[in-house]
């Protein structure tokens, strides 16, 4: 009864427009997924109120809590992500008795035709091809991407970023493409889909030190896995260098 009154009443704070398919919560630690904190916590009697409370006064924005079933202490979150070591302000710290469980969000369709693949990291899902071979650079890459009906991955998002990191160190573990470049303004780094990198994301994708331009001709961006194996974050690199990919379908192709 409690679950059935959850989801009639998860579907109607989230609202028709939404377009709901699936939702359900899932219960990571801090070392698979992590959330920003929206605002303060308080005490629930169980993760299912504690949820509920949580979507009706943050409508959307929740889509994630932080609960500890010993202290009822109840936190609302934002979309999961998995762990980004830059972010100091996530939320639940690796170690913490706290349990993190998110709504998994709405699952995209998926043409499976080429070797694609749903692929979810914390809720947040994509239709992936990853590529088995290298691309013999940048532009390559894109073409392949094109010719499946589909674009370098971008991670537009933390929950998107992660998805790459995750699959690309997980699947391909080598060097790996995302669609990131800077190469009609030096500095001014842009996803395939035209969206500038934004100040926050900045701060948080790139190794230390990175992105540099070394030597005036570092335009595209990649997870170096091969080069730094336990290292988070990414480098620009040459466009003309060969390495692997990932596409990315969506509902625009």
């Amino acid at each position: 009864m409690a679950v059935t009154l959850w989801i009639f009443l998860a579907f109607q704070v989230l609202g028709a427009s939404s377009e709901v398919r699936q939702f359900f919560l899932k219960q990571a630690s801090g070392q698979d997924c992590q959330t920003l904190q929206l605002g303060e916590s308080w005490i629930s009697h169980s993760i299912f109120e504690c949820q509920l409370q949580c979507m009706s006064r943050y409508s959307e924005n929740c889509q994630s809590v932080v609960y500890n079933s010993q202290t009822r202490n109840c936190t609302p979150g934002s979309i999961a992500f998995g762990p980004i070591e830059k972010v100091a302000t996530s939320i639940p710290e690796t170690g913490s008795s706290d349990k993190l469980y998110y709504v998994r969000q709405p699952i995209p369709p998926c043409n499976t035709s080429n070797n694609f693949a749903l692929y979810d990291v914390c809720g947040t899902s994509a239709c992936l091809y990853l590529s088995t071979s290298r691309a013999e650079d940048y532009d390559d890459a894109r073409t392949l991407c094109r010719q499946m009906n589909s674009r370098l991955f971008i991670g537009t998002t933390m929950a998107k970023f992660s998805l790459f990191w995750y699959t690309s160190k997980t699947y391909i573990n080598a060097d790996t493409l995302i669609g990131l470049q800077d190469i009609k303004v030096e500095g001014n780094f842009v996803w395939e889909n035209g969206e500038p990198l934004s100040d926050e994301q900045y701060q948080y994708i790139w190794l230390p030190n990175e992105p540099n331009n070394s030597r005036g001709k570092q335009d595209c961006a990649a997870a170096l896995h091969a080069l730094y194996p336990t290292k988070f974050g990414l480098c620009d690199g040459s466009c003309h260098k060969s390495r692997y990919f990932i596409c990315e379908r969506s509902e625009e192709f």
